[in-house]
Parts: structure tokens; C-alpha cells; sequence
């Protein structure tokens, strides 16, 4: 599975989406602490290694057990497992209070996610300064629609754009930052002061 995995990602690369470099472009520009942290959607743990590899420890959720048990072999053989705690969870029902993350990141979940607002709502309620959610653009579903029909699959299309979540973000009282990147837009999402 790791082998597999491994090779997927120098196909997205090959199409033009260098994923691991993809998220370090995010980290770069969402300038998380090293404080309470939660990932929503775990998936094969790309984001998740790219945090373990920078000293972050976090919990990280998905529904996904397959790939979340692709995303502990990888951690497991890097060495990585012992900062990195792994739950199956739904993010529409996060099993955590108010406010008890510092940080909380998302990338490419929200074009998973059978209601986007609910997940989001749950992200901001567990938040208690910032909340990164990154997400495919135009070119970025490209090139997935494209890798994923070679297996004769069909990519999610997401069910709330990335500007309906900053909407979102903002009326739930965040101020929000938008970055991009040739694959994504990152939304970066800070709590003001008397909200947290």
C-alpha cells in the first residue's frame, strides 16, 4: 500500500500536482503554532507527514479507516506514529469541546464532505484561534478527474466552493485570509480575540 501510494503521488506530480510540495505551501502560509492541534480528513496522511516531519504533534480524523490505515503504515515506518494520534470520527459530530484546538487544518476534505457548512461550523466550534481549510481549484479537479479516470473512477466534486466557505467563515465571525497555489486556495481563518 505504501509502494502504491507512493507511486500515486509521482503520478498527480507528473500531471502537475506535486502534492507534498502542495502542502508545504500551505503550512508556509498558515504559520500554525505548535499548540493543541487537529486535522480533519486524514486520508493517506500526506498532510499528516508533512506535520509529523515538522515536530507537530496532532490528533487527526477521518471516516475513511482504508485510508487511515494507509496514513499509520507510512507514519509508523517514517518513525512518525508516536506525534500523530489517529481517530475515526465524522466531522460533522466532533467528539471534542468548545474551543480545545489552537489549530485546526483541512485540506482537500471539504470537496469530500456530504454537508460542507455542518463540517465547517463543527471546525470553527473546536477552533480556538485559527482554522486552515485548503481545497482544490479549477486545475487542481483537473488533474484529479484526469488521474482518477486512468482507474476508471470519478473524483468527488465538491458541494460548496471554497468562496462559499469564506462567506461562511466571515459570518461566523472569522476573518479570513485567501492564498493560491497552482493546484489550490488555501483559506487562512483567525478567531477574533473576544470569540475565543
Amino acid at each position: 500500500q505504501i509502494k502504491e501510494d507512493q507511486a500515486r503521488l509521482k503520478l498527480f506530480k507528473k500531471y502537475g500536482y506535486d502534492i507534498p510540495k502542495a502542502r508545504n505551501f500551505i503550512l508556509s502560509k498558515a504559520k500554525l503554532s505548535k499548540g493543541r492541534m487537529l486535522e480533519v480528513g486524514t486520508g493517506k496522511g500526506h498532510l499528516a507527514i508533512v506535520l509529523a516531519k515538522k515536530g507537530f504533534r496532532f490528533i487527526s480524523i477521518d471516516l475513511d479507516r482504508k485510508a487511515q490505515g494507509v496514513a499509520k503504515k507510512v507514519l509508523k515506518e517514517l518513525k512518525l506514529d508516536k506525534l500523530a494520534t489517529l481517530k475515526i470520527m465524522d466531522a460533522e459530530r466532533l467528539r471534542f469541546p468548545d474551543s480545545k484546538f489552537d489549530s485546526v487544518i483541512s485540506v482537500n476534505f471539504i470537496h469530500h464532505a456530504k454537508n460542507p457548512a455542518k463540517c465547517i461550523k463543527e471546525m470553527v466550534r473546536v477552533t480556538k484561534e485559527k482554522l486552515v481549510i485548503a481545497d482544490l481549484n479549477k486545475r487542481g479537479e483537473c488533474i484529479m478527474d484526469q488521474v482518477h479516470s486512468l482507474d476508471g473512477h470519478k473524483h468527488h466534486a465538491s458541494k460548496m466552493s471554497l468562496g462559499s466557505a469564506k462567506t461562511l467563515l466571515e459570518k461566523l465571525g472569522l476573518i479570513v485570509k485567501t492564498y493560491y497555489d497552482s493546484c489550490q486556495t488555501i483559506l487562512v481563518a483567525r478567531k477574533h480575540p473576544a470569540l475565543s
